[in-house]
């Protein structure tokens, strides 16, 4: 907040309650990222109509220009949320762009699937929906390319999944958002694919990688498998080298042995979704969306129960009301599906790709090399001893380039004279620790050790979080 001559200019981040933009009055601020702010706001000439602004924080933005190109357009679908026109901030023709769109009262994937009586069926459903969608949007040309629970929300109305953010969506002749080799992301829904890209990208300097639809359904796979197990395939928190590594050549416990009441066809259906090799997961959203409709016709009772155990704890005070507690499984430990990456020349290894061969050999401190067959009958819930915390890592890896952002993790702006930004995102730089003797859930970047900042504000269930992370 500035003053200029008496007046006071308000970010586009600081709308207060009661702030009118057009003919909008903001009720709340439902949350704010490294692009944009979201408000719940009111139509002032229909009052109790609420819909949802997404303001940008800069005046001027390609990204809210193209967001507002594709909602308007090729993205409109009943289950995407609605698209409603365009608004400037705090000018008219000069402020900060924003759109108005459907507000969506509801809960995030993964939280709904946290919730207590929602089960495998209506899991299975909500899957089912969400890649027929995708399928629809990618026979237009349209792929979203940052699809992740919190940008699935499930609508408290009917249950129905709309998607939301497609900030970084990409459509045939949008504007590039980024000069490096992949779009904006993050790291922990990239697939294989992308991130062999991102290796070889020093060979391929100014290449681009190009998007396909079975990177949004890879992503996919991994939000269903957050929803049925409590986890990501690999931990959010692993130092990037290392969470790189995993997801190429480490596969991820089955969900039916991280959590046993999975049913085994919706497990098989998520499995062959994050299969290494994209040519062996479903081939659109259409074939997806056929598999889970029908493993959700099943007549089996296990696919109507709770995804996950509850217990029941007695009431605080003598009379009140018993407190219910999920019983998430512990985080898996996955298995090396294959050999780690062969050293290259000498005259090479300078360059930070190289030195993956060298993270695999952390890698196997990390991960079992027992191999576990998917298609073994009787499956069980694996051993205490093997399920274990994928976060009991080495000193983290000594970054080349930036760190890439981990979920729920504050956005820039950051916070001056405090927090440091790196890839869009805020860390804090710990004075009194240096690699290689930084603390677990921190990464090394040239000689300091850094801790991602943790978002200010909840993430919000009825729109997006914020940008999705830069690469």
């Amino acid at each position: 907040m500035s003053t200029n001559h008496g007046e006071v200019i308000v970010s586009p981040d600081e709308l207060e309650p009661g702030t009118q933009v057009g003919r909008w009055r903001v009720v709340e601020r439902l949350g704010v990222g490294g692009q944009g702010a979201v408000y719940r706001v009111e139509d002032i000439d229909h009052p109790g109509h609420f819909h949802a602004l997404k303001l940008a924080l800069h005046a001027c933005t390609r990204r809210a220009e193209r967001e507002v190109a594709l909602m308007m357009s090729r993205a409109a679908h009943p289950h995407v949320v609605g698209f409603h026109g365009c608004v400037r901030w705090p000018h008219p023709r000069e402020g900060a762009l924003g759109f108005v769109m459907d507000w969506v009262p509801g809960l995030a994937l993964d939280v709904w699937a946290e919730t207590d009586g929602t089960t495998f069926r209506q899991l299975a459903t909500a899957g089912a929906s969400v890649a027929h969608t995708l399928g629809e949007l990618h026979a237009r040309g349209v792929l979203h390319r940052d699809l992740k629970p919190e940008h699935i929300v499930v609508r408290e109305s009917d249950d129905q999944p709309v998607l939301l953010d497609f900030g970084v969506g990409w459509y045939e002749g949008a504007a590039p958002l980024t000069t490096g080799p992949l779009p904006p992301a993050t790291l922990y829904l990239l697939s294989p694919e992308a991130v062999r890209f991102l290796w070889h990208s020093p060979e391929r300097p100014g290449a681009h990688y190009a998007f396909q639809p079975t990177d949004d359904l890879y992503s996919l796979g991994v939000c269903l498998y957050r929803a049925t197990t409590g986890h990501y395939p690999f931990s959010e928190w692993l130092p990037a080298d290392v969470l790189q590594s995993a997801i190429v050549h480490v596969r991820p416990l089955a969900p039916v042995l991280v959590n046993p009441r999975v049913p085994r066809a919706l497990s098989d259906v998520i499995v062959r979704l994050l299969a290494k090799n994209p040519s062996e997961r479903y081939p659109s959203g259409a074939a997806l969306h056929a598999a889970l409709s029908a493993a959700a016709s099943s007549r089996e009772t296990a696919w109507d129960a709770s995804i996950f155990e509850w217990e029941e704890l007695p009431p605080v005070q003598e009379g009140g009301t018993p407190e219910r507690h999920i019983l998430r499984p512990p985080r898996p430990r996955p298995v090396l599906t294959s050999r780690p990456p062969v050293p290259l020349p000498m005259a090479r290894r300078r360059r930070w790709p190289r030195r993956l061969a060298l993270v695999a050999s952390v890698l196997l401190t990390l991960v079992s090399v027992t191999h576990v067959p998917l298609e073994a009958p009787g499956l069980r819930v694996p051993d205490e001893q093997w399920a274990t915390d994928g976060r009991r890592d080495p000193a983290p890896v000594q970054y080349e380039q930036a760190p890439l952002p981990v979920r729920n993790q504050k956005q820039a702006p950051c916070t001056k004279e405090l927090e440091v930004e790196l890839s869009g995102a805020c860390w804090l730089s710990l004075v009194k620790r240096r690699p290689p003797n930084c603390p677990p859930q921190t990464v090394a970047y040239k000689d300091e050790c850094l801790w991602p900042v943790p978002k200010p504000h909840p993430v919000p269930t009825s729109m997006d979080g914020g940008g999705p992370k830069a690469q």
